[in-house]
C-alpha cells in the first residue's frame, strides 16, 4: 500500500515529525509514502509559512531545500526497513503562482507536486474560520463554476503531477449550501478531465473525505465521467495532518477506482509516474 498526501509538522496546521509517520508506515504497512506539505505562496495572503522545530518562517526556496534534506535523511534511515520515502509538496493553487513556483522549486528535486485548489478570491473556503467570507456572497452554482474554473485552469498550467481532493468545497459547503452543493457541473467536469487526460495528470483519490463528509474526495457524482473522458492516471492518500490518520481510508480508496475503472494506481520518482496494478 501507499500513501501520496501527507503534511508532517512542517505545514502550519499539522502535527508529528517525520519519524513518527515513518514508524507508523512501517506498523500499518505502507510501502511508500510520499510527504506533500503545503506550498502556500499567495502573496494576497499571510500563510505563505514554513516550520522548523516548532517555529515559522516564511517559506522560500532555502527552505524547501532545507526539508528535502530532512526527508533524504529519513529516506536513507528507512531504506533497510523496506519503507520508500518521497519529497512531494501540495501546492495551493491560484491564477498567476507560475514564475513564484518556479522560483521557490528551481534545482529542488521534486518526487512529485500535487496541485489543490484551496481559495477562491484568495480565500481559503476549506479552512473554518474563512468560509463565511465567501460563500454568503455566492450562490452555490457561482462558487461551483468558479472553483471548476480554478481547477482547469490549475491543469492548463502543466504545474503539477495530479489534482488533490477535487470536490474539497463540500467539507464546508454541505453544511452552509446543504442539497444545492452537490451540483454536478457536468461539462465543466468532462473538459476538466479531457484536458487532465492530455496532460497526463492524475487525478487524487483523497481518503480524508471519508472522516470530514463520509466519501471520498472526488464523490461518485464527480469521479463518474473520468474514465470515459479518457483519464487513466490516479493517485492516492490520505491527506493527513496527524500521524493516526496516516493510511487510514487507503485500501477502501483502492476498492472505490476500481469500482470507476482505474486499475492502476501511479507512483512518482523525480516527477516521472511509475503504474503499480491495484
Amino acid at each position: 500500500m501507499i500513501d501520496y498526501h501527507i503534511h508532517t509538522n512542517h505545514s502550519i496546521d499539522a502535527q508529528g515529525d517525520l519519524e513518527d509517520y515513518c514508524e507508523k508506515a512501517l506498523s500499518i504497512g505502507l510501502k511508500e509514502i510520499c510527504f506533500t506539505n503545503h506550498c502556500e505562496l499567495d502573496p494576497a495572503r499571510n500563510d505563505s509559512f514554513i516550520c522548523f522545530d516548532g517555529q515559522r518562517e516564511k517559506f522560500t526556496r532555502q527552505g524547501l531545500l532545507r526539508l528535502r534534506d530532512e526527508i533524504e535523511k529519513q529516506r536513507v534511515r528507512y531504506h533497510s526497513s523496506g519503507l520508500s520515502i518521497k519529497f512531494g509538496i501540495e501546492v495551493g493553487y491560484y491564477k498567476g503562482i507560475d514564475p513564484v513556483l518556479e522560483q521557490v522549486t528551481n534545482g529542488v528535486e521534486l518526487d512529485f507536486v500535487l496541485g489543490s485548489i484551496h481559495c477562491l478570491e484568495h480565500i481559503c473556503i476549506d479552512s473554518s474560520r474563512e468560509y463565511m467570507n465567501y460563500f454568503p456572497d455566492h450562490s452555490a452554482h457561482s462558487m461551483l463554476t468558479n472553483y471548476f474554473q480554478a481547477v482547469e485552469d490549475l491543469v492548463k498550467s502543466k504545474l503539477f503531477n495530479s489534482v488533490g481532493h477535487l470536490d474539497v468545497y463540500k467539507k464546508y459547503g454541505i453544511s452552509y449550501y446543504k442539497e444545492e452543493i452537490h451540483e454536478v457541473l457536468e461539462t465543466s467536469l468532462r473538459k476538466i478531465y479531457r484536458i487532465m487526460a492530455d496532460t497526463n495528470t492524475a487525478l487524487e483519490i483523497n481518503t480524508a473525505g471519508l472522516r470530514r463528509i463520509d466519501q471520498f474526495y472526488p464523490a461518485p457524482s464527480i469521479i463518474k465521467y473520468a474514465r470515459e473522458q479518457g483519464l487513466k492516471m490516479i493517485t492516492i492518500g490520505s491527506d493527513a495532518h496527524r500521524v493516526s490518520d496516516l493510511g487510514k481510508g487507503i485500501s477502501e480508496g483502492f476498492e472505490y477506482a476500481k469500482s470507476f475503472g482505474f486499475d492502476t494506481v501511479y507512483r512518482f520518482d523525480r516527477k516521472q509516474p511509475t503504474a503499480m496494478r491495484i
